[in-house]
């Protein structure tokens, strides 16, 4: 195995020694006279062969130092060996990751690791998790989730080849192609994300979420939404519907929206609920409490409904349960699903409440709210209008499981 570092060391050796006899000697010149000899054809197929790189953690990176970002890509799929694919896109003539250089003084998590893939390939990423530093300090990798972006709102880029797989066939073709340092780093990234913590996972999230969300001007961008208020309206208005029905005999439906960053869904909802004759009762839990602290402060006569609590453990104090609850699979990995629906079925919905699921992004059809409900031999009760998005279907329809149809001893067709 070639050691870069050593051979960067070489070349400038190298480059001093000619320069002795020849001062318009170039840097490029050497380099790529020392990689045929180390059996490369040039100087930055070496680099795509030999980089090095270590384990970081987010406290460990120099974060004002980093120039360069790469982001190693991941589309959720339960049809995949291992839950999901690796995305790959073509770059002349070479299947690549994302990578490119940091931009000014953007965020290199919050900023970069969007924009980059989106750029690159039309990727919207959505959970970002540091993997890895090169020697130098300056290369930061990154392994993100998220899919194919279909909106118009930020600007990305759809006709770029993609390739997509399970990680070992990736790892295979990319050091076919001579990329030896990127295999690794795939390998590397498949691991991690099957090793993750929740811990970790929640960390990332937390850091993922709290500063793009409190930096927003509106709303709707404050419970991570980009988009007018109307696009609001027409993407998260037709959760709305697992309302029907449920007004019933009861003088208001206690709503409770986990994940409820600014308590802007919530507190939608009671205006939702008016158009179809519901008074609703808003309520919020999340696990960050900064967006916690937003929601008290942005609907102060609701400030006591806002708690903080993580959505697979939290219980309310007094022991409350609630009629409707929202609950979003996009913020806790897919192996916790099974115990997070139970765990709210058990104890966060009221007995002859609903439980409300969804999951956003641009995602394969085995990824939806309905497949996965399904998928945990739960009953589909109901399921709402599709959501769109300038004029257009984005995403798939929430679904709602009734907590007298949720036996999980029960069929999928809802039989005993």
């Amino acid at each position: 195995m070639i050691d870069l570092d050593q051979a960067r060391t070489r070349a400038k050796q190298r480059l001093a020694q000619r320069r002795t006899t020849d001062p318009s000697a170039r840097l490029a010149d050497v380099q790529h006279e020392l990689a045929r000899e180390l059996g490369h054809r040039s100087w930055p197929d070496l680099v795509r062969d030999a980089e090095r790189f270590g384990p970081v953690s987010p406290d460990d990176v120099p974060w004002e130092r980093i120039r360069r970002v790469s982001v190693v890509c991941f589309v959720e799929d339960v049809a995949v060996e291992g839950g999901a694919s690796v995305v790959l896109h073509e770059h002349d003539g070479r299947w690549v990751v994302p990578t490119g250089q940091r931009l000014g003084d953007e965020d290199v998590w919050d900023e970069s690791v969007l924009r980059i893939p989106l750029r690159a390939m039309g990727f919207r990423r959505q959970g970002t998790h540091p993997l890895a530093l090169d020697s130098r300090r300056r290369h930061v990798v990154f392994w993100v989730e998220g899919g194919r972006y279909s909106g118009t709102r930020l600007p990305g880029r759809d006709d770029v080849a993609w390739w997509s797989g399970p990680a070992a066939e990736a790892v295979a073709l990319l050091e076919a192609q001579g990329d030896g340092a990127l295999a690794r780093l795939v390998a590397r990234a498949d691991e991690d994300r099957r090793t993750m913590t929740y811990a970790r996972h929640a960390g990332d999230l937390h850091r993922t979420l709290v500063g793009a969300y409190l930096r927003a001007d509106t709303p709707q961008g404050g419970s991570g939404f980009g988009g007018s208020a109307q696009d609001w309206r027409d993407s998260r208005g037709q959760l709305a519907d697992a309302l029907d029905g449920l007004g019933t005999g009861r003088d208001a439906v206690r709503f409770l929206d986990h994940c409820c960053a600014n308590g802007h869904l919530a507190v939608s909802m009671v205006a939702w609920g008016a158009e179809r004759g519901v008074r609703v009762e808003p309520y919020g839990v999340d696990v960050a409490p900064e967006l916690v602290e937003r929601a008290r402060a942005d609907h102060p006569d609701l400030a006591d409904r806002f708690l903080v609590g993580d959505a697979t453990t939290w219980r309310h104090p007094d022991g409350l349960r609630f009629d409707l609850v929202h609950m979003l699979y996009d913020v806790v990995p897919a192996d916790r699903w099974p115990a997070l629906t139970q765990h709210l079925l058990d104890a966060v919905v009221a007995p002859g409440g609903r439980l409300l699921v969804s999951h956003y992004g641009d995602l394969p059809a085995s990824m939806s709210p309905e497949a996965i409900v399904t998928g945990l031999a739960l009953r589909v009760a109901g399921r709402t209008a599709v959501p769109t998005r300038d004029g257009r279907p984005r995403g798939f329809p929430s679904v709602w499981i009734d907590t007298h149809l949720a036996d999980p001893s029960r069929r999928r067709d809802g039989s005993a």
